[in-house]
């Protein structure tokens, strides 16, 4: 915001103009917008929520590379994922950025209630109330984001001033699920079903429940839960800022439920081509829902239109075969986490599926997923005579030369021994292929995009876990089988200890890439299975005695990352820099 600001002029000039008008220091400026101008402008007060807006964290694969979903061309996260954290490396979770979104939302709280604006509803609501149920639920968000990774940090509801005591200490993490819930509540009772024309895209009642349900089933989950995060807590002084310290857990989880369910009984939102008659049309389907503008899923999204001079640049992703970044590298542990199309776990040790690792796997396997041979796109023209089909090239072909007898390699298109940008080539041997359109060509146009940070088939899994932790079982399947319908995987029939396996893994699968696996590792504490040495695959079409090239590869998994798992990692640490500022704030254990 700025204040009244006028512009310098000669003093004879001012007095001769004062002389004509008397009213002339009264005027307002044309160029600058004072404070009182913003916030009874409706059009200057949405722009302002609009850059709270943008302050929200929200890209592709946040967080895959710190955990077992990718690792890019370069050694992104090595010291992370070999748990060289500490107070001194930087911020984890944005803190300083997400208390100056803290702060916008409070200014814009303060001032949008005092507003007069005109009062006649739009989709059923007022649009004072519409600003105000958006800026609640998204400082909701951003303090939520910080809980996933701090437990309780300082609760700040007003604007300080510079005169103002600005330390505090953090709350609990039970009374920061409290805050947060309140405020979803409130924007939820504020905001319209559907935001319909030019506000498509802000948040909506649908949105503020459904965070409320994602809240909710990480506040009840094994890390927040004094009798199961004790490998955390235990030593620590301070065990409040990690989790509850009483209460019922049953409740919480019957809590995460409820709120799930009012999500699916708003009828606003189902599953996205529930019921396809085939394998192919599932891995369409699924492809098709991450690159399509709007969708019956859409709960909160972010558009971003090439039209519009914005998009995503498809070459952070694209592999080095189609001159791309090969940005987000698939780890083999998530290829190896996708079940056989019948429904049976995917093993190494059965000789047949070896031999042909990505044949007949679950449909959102080659959705999601470029490996060794899977299609992807047309390759650049000076390339279609390597690879006239478009598909993954990672691998090396043994070659026989005849006048020299000798062999020789012949390297695919998007190795690191490529003719094509190789210095981009990806160690995984497999790129990200879900978000990536197929028509849009990365050397002469971004993507439209829509992201799609909650999105229907999180509720309903956030209700199965819910009801599995209940001791619904029958319930739960039958959420789950729902979702694996919709992949043309056959239903789960499992109980018990193996039921929640299969659940994790149905979530890991259904959700790659979407941010959530960094924080369900967290949550479930299963750090111990998720961070370890990492592999991609080496990839060899082999020379045959007969001095032919074996038509099908041999893919032979190999570690491309050290890793190892340390219990601090539960939780991050606030930077050295926000403790010396604020002698009040208490360091998270380990650090």
């Amino acid at each position: 915001m700025k204040k009244l600001i006028y512009k310098s002029l000669p003093v004879f000039l001012i007095i001769a103009l004062a002389a004509c008008n008397k009213d002339f220091l009264n005027r307002k400026s044309l160029t600058e917008f004072s404070s009182s101008d913003e916030w009874s402008d409706p059009a200057l007060t949405a722009t302002y929520i609009n850059g709270i807006y943008n302050e929200i964290p929200i890209d592709i694969a946040m967080n895959a590379a710190n955990v077992d979903e990718a690792r890019s061309r370069d050694a992104d996260g090595t010291n992370f994922n070999n748990m060289i954290i500490t107070q001194d490396d930087g911020e984890y979770g944005g803190w300083s950025g997400a208390y100056s979104c803290i702060r916008h939302c409070n200014t814009a709280l303060e001032n949008i209630v005092q507003a007069s604006f005109d009062a006649t509803p739009v989709d059923g609501v007022t649009l004072k109330d519409r600003m105000l149920g958006e800026v609640h639920f998204l400082r909701a968000y951003t303090y939520f984001r910080l809980t996933c990774y701090h437990g309780g940090v300082p609760i700040i509801t007003n604007v300080y001033g510079l005169n103002d005591e600005f330390k505090i200490a953090q709350s609990s993490y039970a009374d920061c699920i409290k805050f947060i819930v309140a405020d979803l509540d409130t924007a939820a009772s504020m905001l319209p079903l559907v935001q319909s024309g030019d506000n498509d895209g802000r948040a909506t009642k649908g949105a503020a429940l459904a965070l409320k349900a994602r809240v909710l089933l990480y506040a009840a989950s094994d890390l927040h839960n004094p009798q199961k995060n004790g490998a955390v807590t235990g030593g620590y002084a301070h065990p409040e800022l990690l989790g509850y310290t009483d209460g019922d857990a049953a409740a919480r989880w019957l809590a995460a439920k409820n709120a799930a369910k009012a999500v699916m009984d708003l009828g606003n939102y189902s599953l996205y081509k529930p019921d396809p008659a085939s394998a192919e049309e599932a891995t369409q389907n699924y492809s098709d829902l991450f690159v399509m503008p709007r969708s019956s899923e859409d709960i909160f999204v972010k558009y971003t239109a090439a039209s519009t001079g914005g998009g995503y640049n498809g070459w952070v992703l694209a592999p080095n075969g189609w001159y791309g970044n090969a940005g987000v590298g698939a780890l083999n542990d998530l290829v190896d986490a996708y079940n056989m199309a019948d429904g049976s776990k995917f093993s190494r040790n059965n000789p047949a599926q070896a031999a042909e690792p990505y044949k007949n796997r679950d449909p959102r396997l080659y959705a999601t997923v470029l490996f060794e041979g899977n299609k992807y796109r047309t390759r650049p023209a000076d390339l279609t005579a390597y690879d006239p089909i478009g598909v993954g090239q990672f691998g090396i072909w043994e070659k026989w030369n005849s006048s020299t007898n000798q062999k020789y390699l012949v390297y695919g298109l998007d190795t690191r021994n490529s003719i094509a940008n190789p210095w981009n080539g990806n160690e995984c041997g497999a790129t990200m292929l879900k978000f990536l359109s197929k028509s849009a060509d990365i050397q002469k146009t971004f993507q439209d995009l829509t992201y799609r940070p909650i999105r229907y088939s999180e509720v309903v899994l956030n209700y199965a876990e819910a009801c599995l932790q209940l001791g619904e079982e029958e319930e739960a399947r039958q959420y789950i089988n729902s979702i694996r319908k919709r992949a043309f995987m056959p239903g789960i029939t499992s109980a018990g200890a193996a039921l929640v396996a299969d659940y994790r893994n149905e979530r890991r699968i259904e959700l790659a890439y979407e941010g959530h696996r960094f924080f369900d590792v967290r949550r479930w504490m299963t750090g111990p299975e998720a961070y370890h040495d990492v592999h991609g695959v080496q990839i060899v079409y082999e020379l045959k005695p007969d001095h032919t090239t074996a038509a099908i590869p041999t893919v032979t998994p190999k570690v491309i990352r050290t890793g190892k798992w340390d219990n601090k990692a539960y939780f991050f640490p606030i930077t050295r820099g926000e403790t010396n500022k604020n002698d009040m704030l208490v360091q998270l254990p380990g650090y």
